[in-house]
């Protein structure tokens, strides 16, 4: 392969396209009412969908990775992309609950999975010289997506019903991705932008000895960031899932202004993604993640006094922010501690963790509802998992620094 200086913002493009179009689950939910309506489904069966679909997400994630290093980014998007668009098309035929969470929740989220861990660390390799900004203009992306999809998939829901969009969207998919997928190449193993020298933290990086899974696993350092990454994510969707309910029911509002609401809290989560990466390149990692769990917690504690639509705005802005900033700032950490040789398949085994607290958080705000009628005690435990993450980033650096020192 012939590298020149246009090709790893190629690679950058390629990688940004792909997540606009895959970040397609974030607007699913303007299917429940027509598919419900349609079909007699209640809502909990409809929103299991979409919790299978991001555990499965997740779960696969390593395979994906494993598979970029193997084969190669462009195979392994190739294959997912047939599950992720395939899954897509099959929904528009579903009549059923199980039907629903095989093609949407078992194949989409299979093929999402391998295409997700197959990309952004792929993109990162290519920038040694900005990983931080690289990673939030790449997550942006995913954020990009709804905010110009969820338009024109509501459009084609309104004029052709909610099963022929499912088709017309995974055949959109199809294409999409597949046109972009020849644009991701892997980066060579050694390869530096010409004319770049390395600071010394970025030296530091380039010199980090390569972790295959088996070794990282054995690491304490894995298992600690496993669970900080379990908290960290927790804590953001505990609120970041019921931004309408909570703008309704605490702060009286209605449903207009509730999606207002919704609309403010993606925008924000953009302005996260790509604010906090150039963040980390200021900061540097751990001070970057310490600085946005600080700015969850505190935001999840002044939710708890929010009554008036200007404080709760605020508060959701800070949230937003907050939360956009967890997987840009994580990403490049992954590659800071185990290494580039192995990146994809590292970062997409540590990438469950960001399932688990997608699943458990939700739960746990739901809970504290149900049983009091509030959400007070759901912000208050936000904020707890907020503090513990905070506890577990410094005892993970304090284990980084201590293995880094023994390489």
């Amino acid at each position: 392969m012939t590298v020149t200086k246009s090709t790893r913002w190629r690679v950058f493009a390629g990688v940004w396209l792909q997540s606009l179009f895959t970040s397609a689950t974030a607007f699913f939910s303007l299917f429940c009412i027509p598919l419900t309506t349609q079909f007699g489904w209640s809502d909990s069966d409809f929103a299991l969908a979409y919790t299978i679909y991001m555990f499965v997400y997740c779960a696969v994630g390593f395979i994906g990775g494993s598979l970029a290093e193997k084969l190669s980014p462009r195979i392994t998007i190739y294959m997912g992309l047939c599950l992720f668009a395939g899954g897509w098309f099959l929904t528009g035929f579903a009549t059923s609950i199980p039907q629903l969470y095989i093609f949407y929740g078992l194949l989409a989220g299979a093929g999402g999975g391998l295409i997700y861990p197959a990309c952004l660390p792929t993109a990162l390799k290519w920038f040694p010289d900005r990983s931080g900004s690289i990673s939030g203009l790449v997550q942006a992306g995913a954020s990009c997506g709804p905010f110009i999809m969820s338009p024109i998939a509501q459009a084609l829901i309104d004029s052709l019903g909610a099963q022929m969009t499912c088709r017309v969207l995974g055949i959109v998919f199809l294409i999409g991705v597949g046109a972009v997928a020849w644009m991701i190449v892997p980066c060579p193993e050694g390869w530096m932008p010409e004319g770049w020298k390395p600071s010394a933290s970025q030296a530091k990086v380039l010199s980090t000895r390569d972790y295959n899974i088996g070794q990282m696993v054995r690491t304490p350092v894995f298992w600690v960031l496993l669970l900080m990454f379990i908290f960290a994510n927790a804590a953001g969707t505990m609120m970041v899932s019921f931004t309408s309910p909570i703008a309704q029911r605490q702060v009286g509002q209605d449903a207009m202004v509730a999606a207002l609401c919704v609309s403010i809290m993606t925008l924000s989560n953009m302005c996260g993604r790509i604010g906090f990466g150039f963040i980390y390149d200021i900061l540097k990692g751990w001070k970057s993640l310490v600085l946005l769990m600080v700015i969850n917690g505190a935001s999840m504690l002044l939710l708890t006094q929010a009554t008036s639509l200007p404080f709760f705005i605020f508060c959701v802005v800070l949230v937003g922010f907050s939360f956009g900033g967890l997987l840009v700032v994580f990403a490049p950490m992954v590659r800071l501690i185990f290494g580039s040789k192995n990146y994809n398949s590292n970062y997409g085994l540590i990438f469950i963790g960001y399932g688990i607290g997608a699943f458990v958080g939700p739960k746990i705000s739901a809970y504290f509802y149900d049983t009091t009628g509030r959400y007070t005690m759901g912000f208050v435990g936000s904020a707890i998992l907020a503090v513990a993450a905070i506890v577990l980033i410094l005892v993970a650096q304090k284990l980084a620094e201590k293995m880094m020192a023994q390489k």
